[in-house]
């Protein structure tokens, strides 16, 4: 039989607060990405990744993006 203790409730209410305020973060920067449109620019990685200004989801390797770009697609 488990009994709770107050430190077993704090500990449980910190970890929904946490986890709460988590996915508070990540759906605000899911949603940013998602309505992006990436036309800024993007910033180029050492590992060659395009960054888009804006909101800084990474689009894929930079000859990808250029090579889209030129012919006319949006990513």
């Amino acid at each position: 039989m488990f009994i709770w203790t107050i430190s077993d409730v704090i500990g449980v209410a910190l970890f929904v607060l946490f986890a709460v305020v988590a996915a508070a973060v990540y759906l605000r920067i899911w949603w940013q990405q998602w309505r992006c449109n990436h036309k800024s620019g993007v910033n180029e990685t050492s590992a060659c990744d395009a960054i888009c200004k804006q909101c800084g989801k990474n689009l894929g390797f930079i000859g990808s993006w250029r090579a889209a770009r030129t012919n006319g697609d949006t990513l």
